[in-house]
Parts: structure tokens; C-alpha cells; sequence
């Protein structure tokens, strides 16, 4: 087995962005357990979108698409509606033993026209924000799952990536405690803890397009675009990262009673990325933050 004993080292680069999902949108890939923040029909989703180098499956892609956010206190966790790589190994992994909605995926890097056919696999590259590449690079994530209603003709979305290379930004460390299961595999609901060391800084919010459902599947929940084509609000890049997973243990919901906290303050003093970003400034020690 390629996932070995816990605590699993990922390293690699990566880039998270938060936009507005709305609420009723990002309901339909949320357990009815968890409460969702919102604040006027919004939640916060986005996408983390990583390059490893290094992993219990070797090198991989892996882009996760957050619905929302989700409550148990004292905790807030952004939710996966769909977990996208370009590894056997690791979808499978993420579907029987985390509880994850994993799916096969190409991840291919065009020089910004996004036409089907004029991509390069990120694996031949070595990477997709590069200062030795073209100025606008476009990576096209195509769902190539072969289970049955898994997969999707259309690609999944196109991102419009950062060129160049940046200065380093501080080195921290976030806890990142998470939540998953509620599938067919993995019927109960999990938690794990995600502690990551990496150097952060801003980019510019990237732009998100996502292409038309082929004929049959406008209704499919493998369509995206409401989730990936939110507003975008902020996009962190982290480099020289190294990510530190636990084994998942089943996740304890808490009594009704003890989810009073409402709004976006609950998502802010436990979760939100950009409170995190906007309290630390560059001179901090750590940022309070969930993934």
C-alpha cells in the first residue's frame, strides 16, 4: 500500500482561493448534520489548487473544491464538494479510507486560448507558474473518473495562473483541522487534523471560467459551476510548503443547543483565511485558521 502508516508528508506549492458560494448551492454537497455559515444567502468556498513534489503517492496534482463552510463548534472547516488529482493511488485513498469525494482528473496547462487539444500534462512540465513559461497560462481540469456517473465530457473549469516567480513571503505554520465522510464509502462523518508549514503571500484573485455541460448532464452534481465560478475575494499562494495529515477518527457532532454563534464572526475567529491574512500582517507569528 502506497499510504503508509500516519502521519502522511505532503510537499509541494499551492494556491487557495476563497470566493462567495451561495448558500443553497453549497448545501447540495453538505451533510444535513452541519450547520452552514452564511451571511445573506453567501457562504465562503473557493478552491486549493497544489502541486506535490512529494507524497506518499509520489508526485501529483490535486485541486479541492470548497462549497462552503461548515460549523461544529469549536470548530469552522471549509467542506469538499469535490476533491480532483491526477493519481490512482491518491483518489482512491481519499474515497475509502477519508471519506473524500475524490476524482481522477487531467491537469492540462495551455498558453491561454483553453482550447481542447493545445494542452500540456503539469507533470511534463514540472509545474504551471513559472517565469520560463508563457506569460498567460491557463490550466484546463478535465474529470476523467471511469466510474459510472463519476465522470464529466465537459471540462471541470479553466484557471487563469500566476506568472512568474515572487519573493518569498513569512514562514508559518497553520493548524488546519478538517472534516469529511458522509459518502457511499464512508458513510460516517470524519475529522483530521492538517498542520501546514509554508511561506504565504498574496497574488492577484485568479480568474475562473467554467465551460458549458455536454448534452445530459446540466443537472449533474459533477458540475461545478456554481461552486467554482463564485466571486473571488482573496488568493494566497504557498510555497516551499510541507503538509502534515493525521488519521482520520470519527467526528463527534456537537449538542444543537451549542450552535448559537451565527454569521461570519464564527468563520473568522476559527476559520477564514482572510481574517488570518489581515491579523497577522508580516511581522506576526501566526494566523488563527481552518481549512
Amino acid at each position: 500500500m502506497v499510504y503508509a502508516n500516519p502521519p502522511w508528508i505532503f510537499k509541494g506549492k499551492a494556491l487557495y482561493q476563497l470566493q462567495l458560494v451561495k448558500s443553497d448551492e453549497a448545501r447540495k454537497y453538505i451533510p444535513d448534520n452541519f450547520k452552514l455559515v452564511e451571511l445573506f444567502g453567501y457562504t465562503l468556498g473557493g478552491f486549493y489548487l497544489a502541486r506535490y513534489d512529494d507524497s506518499p503517492a509520489g508526485t501529483f496534482d490535486e485541486l479541492v473544491a470548497m462549497a462552503g463552510l461548515v460549523w461544529n463548534p469549536p470548530t469552522s472547516c471549509a467542506w469538499a464538494a469535490r476533491v480532483y488529482v491526477n493519481n490512482k493511488e491518491a483518489r482512491d485513498h481519499g474515497i475509502h479510507h477519508v471519506g473524500l469525494p475524490s476524482r481522477l482528473a487531467s491537469f492540462a496547462l495551455t498558453s491561454g486560448s483553453g482550447a481542447q487539444g493545445q494542452g500540456q500534462q503539469l507533470e511534463k512540465r514540472g509545474g504551471w507558474w513559472k517565469a520560463d513559461g508563457p506569460k498567460q497560462q491557463v490550466l484546463e481540469l478535465s474529470n476523467v473518473d471511469p466510474r459510472r456517473g463519476r465522470g464529466l465530457s465537459a471540462p471541470v473549469c479553466r484557471i487563469e495562473l500566476p506568472w512568474g516567480e515572487r519573493a518569498l513571503g513569512p514562514r508559518i505554520k497553520l493548524p488546519l483541522p478538517s472534516f469529511s465522510g458522509g459518502t457511499q464509502e464512508v458513510p460516517g462523518l470524519l475529522q483530521y487534523a492538517c498542520d501546514l508549514s509554508t511561506h504565504v503571500g498574496l497574488v492577484a484573485p485568479l480568474r475562473v471560467s467554467v465551460p458549458a455541460p455536454g448534452r445530459g448532464e446540466e443537472e449533474s452534481p459533477e458540475c461545478l459551476a456554481a461552486v467554482l465560478g463564485g466571486k473571488p475575494l482573496v488568493a494566497i499562494e504557498f510555497a516551499a510548503m510541507e503538509m502534515r495529515v493525521e488519521e482520520p477518527v470519527a467526528l463527534t457532532l456537537a449538542q444543537p443547543q451549542a450552535q448559537q454563534q451565527k454569521g461570519w464572526a464564527s468563520a473568522t475567529q476559527t476559520a477564514s483565511l482572510t481574517t488570518a491574512w489581515g491579523a497577522r500582517s508580516w511581522g506576526a507569528r501566526r494566523p488563527a485558521v481552518a481549512c
